[in-house]
């Protein structure tokens, strides 16, 4: 057969397909390819595999695969970096095609993006384990946060008796502890919201006014911290079918977060306007972006963030943005994130305007 041909039998398989030569570089592909590594096949064709895709252990296995003559198959999960998007998850299939000639031996690897798959398993996995953090998160809200008030009661009553005997060092000591008494009840509250099961109470309401108001409350914060706030509302933005409370909650962490990423100094941007979640439907949702001019999250820490208990905060309890993306997901939204290191982080958060099957999930 000609290679026109095996290119038209490439083309409609629905994996990626690479096909190198004995020196590791592509000689053949096929369109699943341009989509999936976002390159043309004018641009992959030729390349090295290492150029194409830089995985040390994806050109290893394929070397082995040649040298030995293994037309069985060899499994290689990749983790991806792409330069234009968040990373990928590939699954490689490596075999060699034995032509009957040692010049012709070639190398056949197909690519399958599992990202959706594995991010679904750890997602089951997360809610097996947030059922029970639930149960033991409001055991340990009542079994410690009472002895926690209690405590708090009477060192406040040490401290002021001791106002009059002068025992400045006692004082400071009891202070320290009051301190550290207060971080434990922020997070004991923190774990009590996140576990929280009880359902969302959708109503009608003003989202524009809820994040003029919230932007208005940290104003005092940002101006101690050299931070400008600048808003960009589209007027058309109808009123949303949202529980206010936690939508309050969830723009509120996120603006926090935007504060603490500028410690120098900076500017905070808000926009919301109307967008289309799909042709298909014409479904008109509401965005809502948060970009800081801060620190910027490197790659490697993006696809952690939203994992409970993951904080790059010394005192951060790494629940606020597991927090903000379940309220997301009950309300029937999505959540991401873009950001690049020393050049700052925008959150967009979709919300649907009507609440139907999928915000009552």
């Amino acid at each position: 057969m000609g290679k026109h041909l095996y290119k038209v039998i490439l083309d409609v398989l629905p994996q990626a397909v690479l096909v190198l030569n004995q020196r590791l570089r592509v000689a053949m592909c096929n369109r699943g390819c341009e989509s999936l590594l976002s390159k043309s096949m004018e641009e992959i064709e030729g390349e090295e595999l290492s150029e194409v895709i830089p995985h040390k252990d994806l050109q290893n296995q394929a070397r082995v695969v040649l040298q030995n003559r293994e037309v069985g198959t060899k499994l290689v999960e990749l983790h991806l970096d792409m330069e234009k998007e968040s990373s990928k998850i590939l699954k490689a299939t490596i075999s060699a095609l034995d032509m009957e000639d040692a010049e012709s031996l070639l190398c056949l690897i197909t690519l399958e993006d599992i990202t959706q798959q594995v991010q679904l398993e750890e997602q089951l996995v997360q809610s097996e384990k947030l059922a029970g953090m639930g149960l033991l998160a409001r055991s340990i809200a009542h079994e410690v946060g009472n002895p926690l008030s209690i405590m708090n009661s009477t060192l406040q009553y040490m401290q002021g008796t001791l106002l009059d005997h002068g025992n400045e060092n006692l004082r400071e000591a009891i202070e320290t502890i009051m301190d550290n008494i207060h971080q434990m009840h922020t997070l004991l509250r923190s774990l009590s919201d996140f576990t929280g099961s009880k359902r969302p109470q959708f109503e009608s309401c003003n989202l524009q006014r809820i994040l003029a108001q919230l932007l208005t409350f940290i104003s005092g914060e940002a101006e101690v911290h050299n931070i400008s706030i600048h808003r960009e509302f589209d007027e058309d933005v109808p009123n949303c079918e949202i529980d206010s409370r936690e939508i309050k909650q969830l723009f509120l962490n996120l603006f926090k977060n935007a504060i603490e990423a500028m410690p120098q100094g900076g500017k905070l941007r808000v926009r919301m306007h109307l967008v289309r979640k799909d042709s298909a439907t014409n479904e008109e949702r509401v965005l809502v972006e948060i970009s800081d001019t801060g620190m910027g999250i490197s790659r490697t820490e993006i696809q952690y963030v939203f994992r409970p208990f993951y904080s790059t905060k010394p005192k951060g309890t790494g629940l606020g943005l597991a927090f903000c993306r379940r309220v997301v997901e009950e309300h029937g939204g999505e959540i991401s994130l873009k950001s690049q290191v020393r050049r700052g982080t925008t959150f967009m958060v979709t919300l649907p305007i009507r609440q139907g099957k999928e915000g009552q999930a």
